[in-house]
């Protein structure tokens, strides 16, 4: 993985960090913004109240997307000066490691 394969989506809203922040915290808050019907599995990684929370995202099911079914999503929070706040989400695919005899690329070897 390199930073390149990270996604950062960055915007000001009109909210203070304590109301964002139970906006990602709260799990009845976290299902209005979290598609129900997609299973995801969260797990908290790092957590600062009010400024920054990190969750190993797991995402499960039909809807899993190859090669990111496990990445990392950082919300960052920074008060602006009208009382809102600065919005960060950087999500991140979790590289795994690949055994070296593994077929994922195609076989190494054709048989004669």
């Amino acid at each position: 993985m390199t930073e390149t394969d990270a996604l950062t989506f960055e915007c000001a809203l009109d909210a203070p960090p304590e109301k964002v922040w139970r906006a990602l915290t709260v799990p009845e808050y976290l299902e209005r913004w979290l598609k129900p019907e997609q299973a995801v599995e969260l797990a908290v990684v790092t957590s600062e109240e009010n400024k920054s929370l990190t969750y190993r995202w797991r995402e499960a099911g039909e809807g899993a997307v190859m090669g990111m079914e496990d990445s990392l999503v950082t919300f960052e929070l920074t008060p602006t000066s009208d009382g809102g706040t600065w919005f960060r989400l950087t999500h991140a695919p979790i590289a795994v490691p690949v055994a070296a005899n593994s077929n994922l690329a195609g076989p190494l070897m054709m048989a004669a």
